[in-house]
């Protein structure tokens, strides 16, 4: 049973293997909490990242291998949150969910891109 009957809806729909369900307020309430918090996370994630980690690992005399898994852990949450989220917004067929859709996709490749970055400075 698909959403829409747009056939790019319906691709974003399968990709995100999406089943409808009932739209009402508290769910559309609860896909913008679950996007602002996965935003939010995602901020948090960027301060632990570029500000925390790299001046209080030395000071507390740690070494890069402990900043390292730590920060692939903040963005495979960031990134899994990321994902949940935009996929609420296609259960409820949200008003403006192809405007989250592009954010998410942009934060996503980022978020990707810091994964693979992050992983090739631990192996190697």
């Amino acid at each position: 049973m698909q959403i829409s009957g747009n056939p790019f809806d319906r691709t974003v729909e399968r990709v995100l293997r999406v089943k409808p369900v009932e739209r009402s307020e508290s769910q559309e309430r609860s896909a913008e909490n679950t996007f602002m918090f996965s935003m939010l996370f995602t901020g948090i994630r960027c301060v632990l990242e570029y500000i925390l980690l790299p001046f209080a690992l030395p000071l507390l005399n740690l070494s890069n291998s402990i900043a390292i898994p730590v920060v692939l852990a903040a963005n495979a949450v960031a990134l899994s949150a990321l994902v949940y989220s935009v996929r609420k917004f296609w259960m409820i067929d949200y008003e403006y969910k192809r405007a989250y859709l592009g954010v998410g996709v942009v934060g996503g490749i980022i978020l990707v891109l810091f994964l693979i970055g992050n992983l090739r400075a631990m192996l190697g």
